[in-house]
């Protein structure tokens, strides 16, 4: 009897194992998705304005807004983990076949935006 109760525990413990190992591979698929160009083919432009003082949340929806970026969310973590001198204010020229990691990083260039 108990050990039918121990056999029973271990095959739970293992089938939550095995669901957050697929659960946690799903997130990171999605991240590595959610990173890529909305549209690679596209060659326009596509100018935004970044407000004085936009937290990163706000220039995620932004640029989600514009169509720029999968997911608010990711640039936003992306944003928050990967930041080396923050999101400056200004106009700034983008295109939609642009990696985030490409978006960020101009983003946080000095000579990048065309104050106001």
């Amino acid at each position: 009897m108990q050990e039918d109760k121990l056999k029973r525990q271990n095959r739970l413990v293992l089938v939550l194992l095995a669901l957050l190992v697929v659960v946690g591979l799903g997130i990171h698929q999605y991240f590595n998705y959610a990173l890529t160009p909305v549209n690679r083919s596209s060659t326009a432009r596509v100018t935004v304005t970044i407000p004085q003082g936009a937290t990163d949340d706000q220039v995620a929806a932004i640029l989600k807004k514009h169509g720029l970026i999968r997911s608010r969310y990711v640039f936003s973590y992306y944003l928050q983990t990967h930041k080396t001198s923050g999101v400056k204010a200004g106009h700034f020229t983008l295109r939609q076949s642009s990696f985030v990691p490409q978006i960020a990083n101009r983003l946080q260039e000095n000579q990048a935006a065309k104050r106001h």
